[in-house]
Order: structure tokens, then sequence, then C-alpha cells
């Protein structure tokens, strides 16, 4: 299999099997489909089974449900469940045979294995994708394993160093694994001088917050790059692309006042680059009011992929005007664009207590009382006073704190999202000495933020509750990440999301009655588990049997780009033609000429 000079694929090996579908209908397929029941193979309707929503976003795809019963002896199999494939849009009781980590047969005939699961009126799909996740400890993917998740990939604050990152994960987590390479992580280590050792795992995100701040000061937040600083800041993001990264990730959101436009335009040419999406918290918070709101910042990075023609996940899009965020996303992806939204079902934010827009110096400009927004996290209460905060501020300042960013009417609307992620935006947890828990703690030790444990409890409870298509919410919690991955050519990503013959065997068996959240707000119960997942399956290993956690395997797998190692870095964006200007006599484009070139 040929790797182009940008890391995916030049061409499918056709030996893998296809059954029930070949290469040609595949590609008959490729167009963006949105509607159910209209994809068609020429002029002529696809026959009922292909009747899917957008079948061949991968060239794996395969929409044969009608497989003859096989008489050899599977690994596991998955007897009388609901199977439910948003891809293909097939939902009917089907037995699931698994062997060797992959879906090996789904068919109505009798299967047997050395492991047999009775899914009677439960739901049989694919693994839930976490695309936005800041925490890899044992203890958060116990928690979100039992929440039916199978994926973690962070594409919000990102690692410094990518293979240092997936170095440190491979064979070591219980759920599949990726990482975007950071914009955040760079600015820290060019700008305050963090190391990468401090950057690579955002498990540690806000502890290299704390130590960038030590000398009173976020360099990372507040400054703007010289030309020399901004040359080196790309390329330990072109260093990522190489070694893997599944996307560039930008807090932007939390250092806007230290961050040009073009510094952002630039990390979105090099994902361009690569074919690979981009990913941001966006300029300018949810609590900011005109003429700096939330969807300008937006904005910003859609107006630069539209003229790259790239590609974009919207972080968290349910912010302020999140309803126009939502139709921009979706007229875009109506246009082919390869974007998509994601949220989380929560109003509360948790960023950490010394975040910028939290300083004294800012606070107040960001539209933030202590006293009515924020959750002391050791209390559980609003904070009692402004000093009491700013102690915490000073004294803690690496702590997760719990702020009311979002109006709670919300809440009931943003199920209601069609082709939009659901990510849970997990931050890591530390106890008062700074400790991970450790994998076997009791649930009622941890005391972070409950979106870890219940983000796809509260969202199948809401939808049920509400009468949402079961399908759609699959689909957002499973297929839609997959969907643009493979579009971009991530093979680990073309193979998931898909509960299909052929695609590895990442699982989530529910009852669609009683799936719902059990963690609250409340200290003591912020990581209580989901009810009504009781086996959860990654890589084909019963990570969560029968409503237990197998913390003796580590069946989680790397969701990674081949990593390039011919040619250098190369900081060409091929973007000359652009800037005929640059020649003229008198010009100085400061962020491009190094300073021992620039004029005085």
């Amino acid at each position: 299999m040929s790797t182009g000079p940008t890391g995916s694929k030049d061409s499918v090996d056709v030996r893998i099997p296809l059954v029930g579908i070949t290469l040609a209908l595949v590609a008959a397929c490729e167009a963006p489909q949105d509607t159910i029941g209209q994809s068609h193979v020429g002029d002529e309707p696809a026959p009922a089974i292909l009747k899917a929503e957008r079948v061949g976003t991968s060239p794996y795809t395969n929409c044969n449900f009608e497989a003859a019963a096989a008489g050899e002896n599977f690994d596991t199999v998955i007897l009388n469940g609901r199977v439910m494939d948003p891809e293909c849009g097939f939902d009917g009781t089907r037995n699931v045979g698994i062997k060797d980590g992959r879906i090996a047969l789904i068919t109505e005939g009798e299967i047997s294995g050395g492991r047999t699961i009775d899914a009677s009126g439960h739901v049989v799909a694919p693994g839930f994708i976490n695309n936005h996740n800041h925490t890899f400890a044992p203890f958060a993917q116990k928690l979100m394993a039992h929440d039916g998740t199978t994926t973690l990939i962070d594409t919000e604050s990102g690692s410094s160093n990518v293979a240092l990152f997936y170095e440190k994960y491979a064979g070591n987590s219980l759920l599949n694994f990726g990482a975007a390479v950071g914009h955040e992580p760079a600015r820290a280590i060019v700008l305050d001088g963090l190391s990468d050792e401090d950057n690579f795992d955002s498990t540690d995100l806000l502890i290299a917050r704390s130590k960038a701040a030590e000398d009173g000061y976020n360099q990372w937040a507040l400054d703007v790059p010289t030309a020399e600083q901004h040359e080196q800041i790309l390329t330990i993001i072109e260093q990522g692309m190489r070694d893997g990264a599944v996307s560039i990730s930008s807090t932007v959101g939390y250092m806007g006042y230290g961050t040009p436009t073009y510094e952002m335009f630039d990390l979105q040419k090099i994902a361009k680059k690569y074919d690979r999406l981009f990913g941001a918290h966006t300029r300018f918070g949810p609590t900011v009011a005109l003429p700096t709101n939330y969807t300008l910042g937006l904005r910003e990075i859609i107006a630069n992929a539209v003229a790259l023609d790239g590609a974009l996940v919207l972080t968290h899009i349910h912010n302020q005007n999140w309803e126009e965020a939502y139709e921009i996303a979706m007229r875009l992806q109506e246009r082919g664009m390869n974007i998509f939204p994601e949220y989380y079902p929560h109003i509360t934010g948790n960023p950490n207590i010394s975040t910028p827009q939290l300083l004294p110096n800012r606070i107040e400009e960001n539209n933030i009382d202590p006293t009515k927004h924020i959750y002391d996290p050791f209390t559980g209460e609003l904070f009692e006073s402004r000093e009491a905060f700013f102690k915490m501020q000073k004294e803690r300042p690496d702590e997760g704190i719990f702020i009311i960013v979002r109006n709670p009417e919300w809440l009931e609307q943003w199920i209601h999202m069609k082709n939009t992620s659901i990510s849970n935006d997990a931050v890591p947890f530390r106890d008062k000495d700074g400790n991970l828990l450790p994998i076997d703690a009791d649930p009622d030790q941890y005391n972070g933020h409950p979106r870890v444990a219940n983000t796809y409890g509260t969202v199948f409870r809401m939808a049920r509750e509400q009468g949402v298509p079961l399908m759609d919410i699959v689909n957002n919690a499973a297929y839609i990440p997959a969907k643009y991955y493979s579009r971009l050519g991530l093979e680990a990503m073309q193979l998931r999301g898909r509960l299909q013959q052929g695609m590895i065997a990442d699982i989530t068996v529910f009852n669609p009655e009683t799936i719902a959240d059990a963690a609250t707000m409340k200290m003591g119960e912020r990581g209580l588990f989901t009810h009504g997942i009781p086996y959860v399956i990654v890589n084909g290993q019963v990570l969560i049997d029968n409503g237990v956690a197998n913390t003796d395997i580590r069946p989680g797998q790397p969701i990674r780009y081949e990593v390039i190692t011919e040619g250098d870095i190369d900081l060409d964006f091929d973007d000359k033609k652009y800037q005929w200007h640059a020649d003229l006599p008198g010009v100085v484009n400061s962020h491009r000429i190094p300073g021992d070139q620039a004029p005085e």
C-alpha cells in the first residue's frame, strides 16, 4: 500500500475482502449523501440494503447484513441484538461473530463462539468515538468505557511531541487513543521555555499551564511571537504532522490576546498541506458579548478553511449563538465541505482556575462573577466571595473549576442537532495532593466534571425522552467523527464507527430503554457509572463485561496516520503566488522574515 507525501493512502489494497459490495459500487457512492433513502448508483435507485445516508466514505464499507451463517467457531458471538449501523442505515436483529479483533460475520443464522453474549432487547452499536478528550489517565478511561466509549482523541489541546504521546500509550491503554499536534503546547515550549515532558500528554495540561504561570505571566497565552518564534512554533506543528498526528489543534480561545490571525492561517495551511483536520477552541469565549462574541471567532477558522479547501472540526459549538454556528456547519456540509461540529451536553465548563480570562485584570470584561458563575471544586458550591476565588487562584493555579457558561434551556435543544459529533471534553482530575486516581479507585472519589462519566448516557436518555430517532444519536456518537476522518484517509477510522462485516470490533451494547446518566454535579456522585451499558468491546476484547470493567487488559490501539520519515521539514506552504507584494520595495511581512534578515 503506497503512501504519498501527506501520509494518506494513494491506493487501496483490493485484496481486503469487501463481502457483498464491490469497489465500483463504493466509488459510485463517494458523493456526499445526506438524506436517508436517496443514495443512487447512476440513474437507478440503490438496492434497499444500500438506502443509506452516507455510504462510501470508507474503502472498506460493507452494507451486506444478510451473510449466510458460518460453521466456524468465533472468538465471541453477540446473539439476538438490534444491530444498528449509521453509515448503511441498517437497523435489524442479527447475530454478530467476532474473530481476531474484527467483525467477521453479521447474519440471521445460528453461530457459536468461545464466548456468547445474549443481546436480546439491546442495541449492538459501533463503539462511541470521543473526538475531544484531554485525559488518558486509566481511571478516567474506565469511567468513559462505562459510558460506552471505545476511542479517545484529543483534537483541542493536543501534544507538543506526537511521537512521545503514542509511545507512552502503546500497549498501555484501555481505549483506542489519538492526538493532534497542539498549538498551545507548541507556544508554551517556544514562549515559556517548557519542555516536551510538560506538554506531550494533555493529561498534564493543567500542570503545564501552572508551570507556565510560575513567573506570574502566561507567555503562551499573551505574547505575540517574533518572526523566529513563529517559525519555531510552525516547526513543532510540522514535525507533529510527520509523526502521524490526527489533526492540528488550537486553544486560541485561551490565547487570543497574543495570537495574530496570520498565525492561525499558517496552522491551517499546514493542516491542508497534509489533508488533515484542523480543530480549535475558537477565539472569544462563551460569555463575551458583542463585538467579540463566540461566532465571530468561529468565522475566523471557517474563512481560512474555505479559502484553503481545508477540513474542520468545530469544537464545542454549544455557546452563545450556537444555532447560527450549527446552521453554518450544515450549509457547508451540504456543499461538500469536510466539516463537522461537536458538542457536549452540559452547561458548565471546566477550565483551570488561572486561565487568562479569569485573571483579576480580565474576569470582569468576560462578564464572569465567581459568586454567580463559578463552583468551588472542593465544596460543589458557588464561591462565597471574589476574595476566596482569587486566593485559590494564587495558591492552586492548576486547579480545575466549574463555570456556568450556557443557558440550561439549551440542553434539550442540542439533542436534535444532526451530523454533529458528541464528545465530552474530559479534563484530567487530580486529588488535593495533585495525584491522578488509581484505576481501582471508587467512583465516589472522583470529583472532576461529571461529563467524563455521563456524556453518552445523558444524550441517549434525553433523546429517548424527547422522541429523537435512536439512529440519529448512534450516528452522532459513533459514525460522524469516523466519517470525516475516513474521507481524509485515516485508515484506523475507516475501520471504525461502523457496525459492519470486516470492520474492527469496537462495539457498544446498550439497552435503549434504560441507558441513562448516573453522575451528577453533587460531590461524591460525579463519577457514577452510566446505566444500561452492560458490554463494551474494544478491538475484539470485552472491556466492560456485564457491567464490570476488566482492567487487566489493555486493548486500546493507536489512531494515527502513518509516520513520514523521508525528506525534511519544509515550511513552504505553496503560497508565494498570493504574496507577490513581498518582493516590492519597502514591504516587510514581519512574520515571514527571520529577524537577522528583516530591515532595521
